[in-house]
């Protein structure tokens, strides 16, 4: 059995303007809520290379960096999302001529608010430590993903074939009872 340590160790620590600190890691969850607001692994990639690639603040930079620390500071890191949403109702006609609504919702905009004084994450953070931050949310990210693309096993495709009992078709049924066989009285 492996030690619980090296997974409480995880993280880098993020030092706030209040003078207060906490731990940032990406976590499972963490990942989950960064894919949902990126469209997928690829699109948090691409946002990790735009920040950490950028020497100066031109673009948008800002509220990106504000999504992937505040992402990483949920969990242990004491931070809770608040999401803002738009709905939007969709009026449809069908191919036999019914008109249909429906309701689609888009997430306009997540603010983290720490649960134990409701500080705004925004408020917490300043451009002094700019590149302390981006060092620390690329370090935290490496963690979560330890043996990268290039150090992944290689191996063959292997097909597994599964016996029928999975697919359900070995299923079978006793011929019934006669009408006048006795049956025994429940709970006895």
């Amino acid at each position: 059995m492996t030690s619980p340590a090296p997974l409480t160790a995880l993280g880098r620590t993020v030092t706030f303007a209040d003078g207060t600190t906490a731990q940032l890691r990406y976590s499972l969850g963490a990942l989950a809520l960064l894919e949902q607001r990126h469209g997928g692994i690829d699109g948090v990639l691409r946002t990790f290379e735009t920040i950490d690639g950028t020497d100066s603040l031109s673009g948008v930079v800002i509220g990106p960096m504000l999504e992937l620390i505040g992402a990483g500071l949920t969990g242990s890191g004491g931070f809770v999302p608040h999401f803002t949403e738009r709905m939007t109702t969709v009026r449809e006609e069908t191919p036999d001529g019914k008109k249909t609504s429906r309701d689609v919702r888009e997430v306009t905009a997540v603010r983290y608010v720490r649960a134990s004084d409701r500080k705004e994450l925004g408020d917490l953070l300043d451009l002094k430590g700019f590149d302390q931050l981006v060092e620390a949310m690329t370090g935290a990210f490496a963690e979560a993903f330890p043996q990268g693309e290039e150090a992944a096993p290689a191996g063959p495709i292997t097909d597994v074939t599964l016996p029928d009992t999975f697919r359900g078709t070995s299923s079978t049924t006793s011929a019934p009872s006669p009408s006048d066989a006795q049956t025994q009285p429940s709970g006895t």
